[in-house]
């Protein structure tokens, strides 16, 4: 951080610009952790635990399902996915939840293999098992593969 003062000494507005973005990612990086979802709001909450099921803003009280990572809903986070999202997606593509951290997932084209870009976890499109690089997934012959090729439709 010194380094950082050096540099944009003449430029504070940068450098508390700065300081706020590296706030942001250090936050990001803790998997207890959830940003507000109501628009124009700032807030972020921390869960006691991963079996959370809804977190409070401290700001402005909305309620967030700590699983999805969306608005508080009744039912399953599937379920709501599926309401909410329902038009959107019949016209671009599949989406569905990371099975590690439950971020919302889209695939439009292209391999089935995929990384979240929450908690980083690999996974196979089809059958959401792990598919890392070096998992074996890809290989019909092993018992972790689904059967799927890491290239085809998105189904």
């Amino acid at each position: 951080m010194a380094e950082l003062k050096v540099l944009f000494q003449d430029e504070k507005d940068q450098l508390d610009k700065l300081k706020e973005i590296i706030a942001k990612q250090e936050k990001e990086a803790d998997p207890l952790m959830r940003w507000c979802t109501k628009p124009g709001c700032s807030g972020s909450m921390r869960a006691d635990d991963l079996e959370a099921v809804r977190v409070s803003c401290p700001i402005c009280a909305t309620q967030v399902c700590f699983q999805c990572r969306d608005e508080w809903h009744s039912g399953t986070c599937e379920d709501n996915m599926k309401t909410k999202l329902e038009g959107w997606v019949s016209q671009h593509g599949g989406v569905r939840f990371c099975p590690v951290c439950k971020t919302k997932v889209e695939k439009n084209e292209g391999c089935n293999h995929m990384t979240c870009i929450i908690c980083k976890y690999e996974f196979c499109w089809l059958c959401l098992g792990y598919a890392a690089q070096n998992a074996n997934h890809w290989n019909p012959m092993s018992p972790y593969s689904c059967g799927a090729p890491m290239i085809g439709a998105a189904s």
